[in-house]
């Protein structure tokens, strides 16, 4: 998050908040599981994702760390994959422009999501939940296509405070796959300059806006559409990294930085060991696959 950002989780109604910890925690698991494993089908019709490191998720709760891909496409993966290798249901964390509305917020709330917010980080972690978090938010996520499987934490540390907290385990957890789905029309440094910007303008979108962490690049995928390409995905589990040893403590910031830079070290290296998978894997790509995906 940015600092605007976090601010504005800070100000958050608090009854907002316990709005969505009630509504989180009366959610039907054993139904939106099934649900889960619904969409689990129709992902694996173009993305066949493959899991690694299973033997690696420890009895929860458990805080999950993952790399960011275009549209944020990754949690389609992960969660189904996260939820199958550990049998438990695991709620996403998303940005609290997604809670602003009351109808959407009860919406995006049952689906299994939650508000990137400590209390409710706090909240679920003492009923036993567990979270998928990715430090990077919408500035990951809205990385330019350069910047493909590359991490955009600034110097976040709030998931380390809230994991140790709790003396809760943090998994890292690397996605390769989903930053293939689309090409780009336009970066996200593009767009402020661009008609786009222009026409944005026109309707209200702020210069503050424009040069957000939110304002997302112009994806280009299945033959131009905003369809995703048929790339295979490759989920790996890495090592966790204990933290009961601070739990109910305060941390120093050295040790806040210590933590986040290890999470990010095992997390680049299950980005490596799937790329590395990926590339062994080109040759028994489909022509159909190889096709769906050229343009």
């Amino acid at each position: 998050m940015s600092n605007t950002q976090r601010n504005r989780a800070r100000e958050t109604d608090p009854a907002v908040i316990q709005e969505i910890i009630d509504y989180s925690l009366a959610i039907d698991e054993e139904k939106q599981m099934r649900n889960i494993e619904r969409m689990h089908g129709i992902v694996k019709l173009f993305a066949n994702p493959t899991v690694v490191g299973s033997e690696n998720i420890p009895e929860g709760p458990v805080l999950y760390i993952g790399n960011h891909s275009t549209m944020a496409m990754d949690v389609i993966v992960a969660i189904p994959a996260l939820q199958r290798a550990s049998g438990r249901f695991v709620r996403g964390m998303s940005d609290e422009i997604m809670y602003r509305y009351a109808g959407l917020r009860e919406w995006v709330v049952s689906m299994g999501a939650v508000m990137g917010h400590a209390e409710i980080g706090d909240a679920l972690f003492e009923a036993g939940k567990d979270i998928l978090l990715f430090p990077g938010g919408a500035y990951e996520a809205n990385k330019d296509l350069r910047e493909r499987y590359t991490l955009k934490w600034k110097k976040r540390t709030g998931f380390v405070r809230m994991a140790a907290r709790h003396g809760v385990p943090i998994v890292p957890v690397g996605i390769v796959g989903p930053d293939e789905w689309f090409g780009r029309y336009m970066d996200r440094e593009e767009v402020a300059q661009s008609w786009l910007g222009g026409a944005l303008k026109l309707f209200g979108a702020s210069e503050e806006y424009l040069a957000s962490d939110q304002v997302p690049p112009i994806p280009r995928g299945l033959f131009g559409t905003l369809m995703p390409r048929p790339q295979r995905a490759y989920v790996s589990i890495g090592e966790p990294i204990e933290t009961r040893q601070y739990k109910n403590k305060t941390l120093s910031q050295k040790l806040q930085n210590d933590i986040r830079d290890l999470t990010r070290e095992r997390l680049e290296n299950c980005i490596a060991d799937m790329l590395l998978l990926q590339a062994q894997d080109r040759d028994d790509v489909s022509v159909l696959r190889r096709f769906l995906s050229f343009y």
